[in-house]
């Protein structure tokens, strides 16, 4: 499970929440034995990197330009509303060589973050299931960092042995299996005793479980069932929009049943 620290928590907690006070944010801070100092030393840094602004009261929320990550990882509600029929086709994006380590490394990570892997040199491809059509697509990749000049079409009629070599080894479908499985029977394990928890136990166990089970769901490159088997995230899907319900009743002060 991924340690929390004060960054990884202000971002977590104010992708979901609505704008929160510094007094608030310590509170929270405080169930993770995370010293305030700490919390707003974090919170300038944030501000400063202009994805958490400032807003009356002295409120703060996610800035805009965080928007495009934080609909990225939001989607896992969608599950699998997000993909259509795959009849073979293929996503590709090439993309441009040059530019700055930082620069090429986003926008390495944009492409990532859609499922696209690097199947030549320069030229990334996934299939093309996603529900989204191609300039949503590029519109999202943009927004997540894709670099200027890149050019994303679809691929069709490739040589079979090209699209083989692609399904085969772009992608290890087994460890994101694994990792679904190890999400889901932390959820099992943890919904079965959430009511027996004290308040403040019990909203730092729904954070960390119910986090953990997002991040694996983000991760997931959404592929074909015949590349790589869909049924752990689905099934991991359902369960997190159960315990999602059961942690944010935790959390606004309320209880329910197991």
């Amino acid at each position: 499970m991924a340690r929390v620290t004060p960054k990884s928590l202000l971002l977590d907690l104010l992708r979901v929440s609505p704008p929160m006070p510094v007094r608030r944010l310590i509170e929270v801070g405080a169930l993770f034995e995370l010293e305030a100092n700490a919390i707003r030393v974090a919170l300038t840094r944030l501000v400063r990197r202009g994805l958490v602004v400032k807003g009356e009261r002295g409120t703060y929320r996610m800035a805009q330009g965080a928007a495009p990550v934080s609909r990225w990882i939001d989607d896992w509600r969608q599950g699998d509303r997000r993909l259509k029929r795959w009849t073979g086709s293929w996503l590709c994006v090439w993309h441009p060589r040059g530019g700055g380590r930082g620069a090429r490394g986003l926008s390495h990570r944009a492409l990532a973050r859609l499922g696209f892997r690097e199947g030549r040199s320069d030229l990334w491809v996934r299939p093309d299931n996603l529900r989204r059509r191609s300039p949503e697509v590029a519109s999202d990749l943009a927004g997540l960092g894709l670099a200027r000049g890149a050019v994303l079409f679809v691929g069709h009629d490739l040589p079979a042995e090209v699209a083989t070599g692609w399904s085969a080894s772009l992608w290890r479908g087994g460890p994101v299996a694994d990792r679904h499985r190890r999400s889901l029977r932390a959820i099992e394990r943890s919904r079965s005793r959430l009511s027996r928890l004290s308040r403040d136990r019990a909203m730092v166990e729904s954070f960390l479980i119910g986090g953990e089970a997002i991040r694996s769901l983000a991760g997931d490159p959404l592929l074909p069932d015949r590349i790589a088997p869909g049924d752990q995230r689905r099934a991991l899907t359902q369960a997190m929009l159960d315990y999602e319900r059961r942690g944010r009743a935790i959390w606004d002060g309320r209880r329910e049943r197991s």
